[in-house]
């Protein structure tokens, strides 16, 4: 799967919905003991993924067909992909003894008009607004320095396991109510992708953390991403998400990455603001499709 992405990365730069970070990501954050065999299809050709779908129940499909494929192989990608999703959907429900959604969810980039197509055809409808920003920038322009922070606080990158419990903390207070746990968050740290270095958090004066920057570096697809990305409540507008960022943004310079990417909720105006401050750009949006389950 993460080679998957990587080749589309390599095609379709920089209108790609996801890296192979993200898939680390997302393995950690799920519930342990989670049945990934019941959630999660491959397309392939021999030993290559040319699609994979991962649902998070009830009725939400996260997808990736391979950049560059031909439209009619994308089609029928695309047809399976879906009919998949909604056996699978009514499956895992009657196996938890719940009723089905009425809907099944999936996502689209505007940017990807042929996928945009490919479902209207097929009767879904999108949403009237947009739920994810793309943001994106290039590694080869200046990048602010970064700045000195307030009195007291530091900048640094997380040391395991010492530094674990107020990594989760810190995340939870950003991003409450957050399902996020020191067992996830381990889970996370043994992902081959993860790296301390690139954990990057401000230490307040009194020794807790008051915010954070995951950068995930990915060497085969040339790209690194930010995720996630969040200031304590209690430590907001005082420059140090902007500070976090910046920092990772050069590390990622430094590993050779050639651009980053991070997304943001359409709504959340101060992460929008946030990206925009060191650089990035909103390039596309990303938007749920719709459909009755049936």
């Amino acid at each position: 799967m993460e080679a998957c992405l990587a080749a589309s990365w390599a095609t379709a730069r920089p209108f790609v919905s996801a890296t192979p970070g993200d898939l680390e990501w997302w393995i950690a954050g799920a519930t342990p003991g989670t049945d990934f065999g019941r959630l999660v299809h491959l397309w392939t050709d021999g030993p290559e993924v040319l699609a994979y779908g991962w649902l998070s129940p009830p009725g939400s499909l996260d997808w990736q067909q391979r950049a560059g494929l031909p439209l009619g192989v994308r089609a029928a990608l695309v047809d399976a992909t879906l009919a998949w999703a909604s056996e699978a959907i009514k499956s895992i429900a009657q196996a938890d003894g719940v009723a089905p959604p009425a809907t099944l969810e999936t996502w689209a980039m505007d940017a990807d008009a042929e996928l945009g197509e490919l479902l209207a055809a097929r009767g879904w409808v999108p949403a009237e607004e947009p739920h994810f920003s793309h943001f994106y920038r290039r590694l080869d322009s200046p990048i602010d320095d970064v700045p000195a922070l307030p009195d007291g606080y530091r900048l640094r990158h997380v040391r395991l396991p010492q530094d674990a419990a107020a990594r989760v903390e810190v995340h939870r207070a950003a991003f409450a109510p957050s399902r996020m746990t020191v067992e996830k968050y381990a889970t996370l740290a043994r992902m081959p992708r993860y790296a301390e270095e690139g954990d990057l958090v401000v230490e307040a004066p009194d020794g807790s953390l008051a915010a954070f920057t995951m950068v995930w570096w990915s060497p085969d697809a040339g790209v690194g991403e930010f995720e996630p990305v969040g200031t304590h409540p209690d430590h907001q507008r005082r420059g140090l998400g902007r500070a976090v960022n910046l920092a990772g943004l050069h590390r990622l310079r430094d590993l050779g990455a050639v651009d980053a990417l991070v997304f943001s909720r359409t709504t959340n105006a101060a992460s929008e603001a946030l990206y925009r401050s060191v650089g990035f750009e909103a390039i596309t949006h990303h938007r749920a499709w719709t459909r009755p389950l049936g």
